[in-house]
This record gives structure tokens, sequence and C-alpha cells, in this order.
């Protein structure tokens, strides 16, 4: 009976292992997502303003790929 009961609760943790999982890619998800909207809207802002202010204010890898995203529009 004991081996029983482990093998119900090992499977019922391991379900419950997938499904975190499951909700953190979700939300992986939604944060790229929103990443990508604010650097969307930075670019639009630098093309309106005529200023790079990302490099000057955020940290380098968030302005180089906001230059990135410029270059591929652009194109």
């Amino acid at each position: 009976m004991d081996a029983k009961i482990k093998f119900l609760y090992t499977k019922e943790k391991s379900l419950s292992k997938n499904d975190e999982i499951k909700k953190l890619k979700e939300r992986i998800e939604a944060l790229e997502f929103i990443k990508d909207l604010q650097q969307d809207i930075i670019v639009d802002f630098e093309k309106i303003t005529g200023e790079e202010l990302s490099k000057k204010y955020l940290p380098e890898a968030l302005a180089n790929e906001i230059a990135r995203k410029k270059k591929k529009l652009t194109k």
C-alpha cells in the first residue's frame, strides 16, 4: 500500500511541476511580447524625435537590440 501512495504522490508532484513549467513558459512569452512592444514604441519615438536616447539612457544590451530592430524596420 505504501508503494501505491508513494507512486500517486510522485505522479501528482510531477504533474504539478509540469503545470508550473507551462505557466512559466506562458509568462515568459507574455514578457517577451511586452518587451518587443516597448522596443517598438522606443524605435517609433526615436524616429519621430530624431534623437537616439536609448543609447544614452538604456543598458548597452537593450540599446543594441533597439538598434537592430531599427535597422530591420528601415530595410
